[in-house]
């Protein structure tokens, strides 16, 4: 497998490759690169097509929802990129979560409410509104389930994260703006949606991770906000997230999304067009990526998701795609 070669066709506007390694930056010999498995995507707003995918999440029968930034929708595929359908949803759509029963959550930055489809895409519900209370919302972002099925979502411009029923009732909320433990995007103006918190994820023990841009930095808390640990800054090192290419438009620094693997793993992707992993500790253990358009490469990614089967996706926002790794 290591030193398989590259074939390319293309199925149904699917282009597909054997499993290739990946040639990345590694600190630790217990882990490597991933596999590049496939790809599917291209610029447009025809079935299969991104116009600015940004949020991913991976449903318990394995069904892959993309929410579109700019297409104002979310498309829904199996694990080979086979479309299987879309829904049309609130503008700018962002972030993405799938619950157990199947129900989808969608944020939207410009809307300060959540939307929740059943997986045919169907509205059901939708809560919150703009304000700085309790269930109000500034600049929503990341959305994630937690292990008791709960909601979680990223309040960007309150600098917070906050804690709902599936249903969307209140439940708790955390944060604040600042740079000490537990509070976000201390770096930057409050309000500013480049401070974050702006995606999240869990752990195998329930602990969550959130990301913020303009500091560069993971933090990894408890699910009621007690700070447990920080690492990385907008330096060029491996390990850290700063390097953004000059080309790149948006003002956007630093880490992006946040997903931890079935090998309690934590994989963030950022504006530099790197993916790095590193332990639930913070150590790095290995990175990947680059600017481009090839297997492996990426131009702003985005929303990481995992499978049941371990393999993991990658929102590759700019290059209009999801790009597929056995890691």
């Amino acid at each position: 497998m290591r030193d398989a070669v590259h074939w390319f066709a293309i199925v149904a506007g699917i282009a597909v490759t054997a499993c290739a390694p990946l040639h990345g930056d590694k600190a630790s010999r217990s882990d490597s690169p991933p596999y590049f498995l496939l790809t599917w995507g291209k610029k447009g707003e025809g079935p299969g097509e991104f116009r600015s995918p940004i949020g991913i999440a991976i449903s318990r029968k394995d069904e892959i929802f993309v929410a579109e930034f700019n297409g104002s929708r979310v498309q829904k595929f199996d694990t080979k990129g086979k479309y299987l359908g879309q829904f049309p949803v609130v503008e700018h759509p962002g972030g993405i979560a799938v619950g157990r029963d199947g129900r989808v959550y969608v944020t939207a930055m410009q809307t300060p409410e959540v939307y929740v489809y059943d997986a045919s895409g169907s509205f059901l519900s939708k809560w919150g509104k703009a304000g700085t209370g309790e269930g109000e919302f500034d600049k929503p972002g990341g959305v994630t389930v937690g292990l008791d099925g709960s909601i979680y979502v990223a309040d960007q411009g309150n600098n917070r994260v906050q804690h709902f029923t599936p249903d969307g009732q209140c439940l708790g909320q955390w944060g604040g703006h600042g740079r000490e433990p537990g509070k976000f995007g201390g770096g930057d103006k409050p309000k500013s949606r480049f401070g974050g918190p702006h995606f999240l994820a869990f752990d195998r023990e329930g602990n969550i991770y959130t990301t913020e841009a303009t500091d560069g930095r993971i933090q990894k808390l408890t699910v009621e906000g007690v700070p447990l640990l920080a690492w990385g800054d907008n330096t060029t090192r491996l390990g850290s997230f700063g390097g953004r290419p000059k080309n790149i438009r948006t003002p956007l620094p630093g880490p992006i999304a946040v997903c931890v693997d079935h090998r309690n793993r934590v994989w963030v992707s950022s504006t530099n067009n790197r993916i790095q992993i590193f332990s639930t500790n913070g150590q790095y253990l290995f990175g990947f990526g680059g600017d481009g358009d090839q297997p492996g490469q990426f131009n702003l990614p985005h929303g990481i998701a995992v499978d049941s089967k371990g393999s993991m996706y990658v929102v590759d926002a700019s290059n209009q795609r999801i790009q597929k790794f056995a890691p």
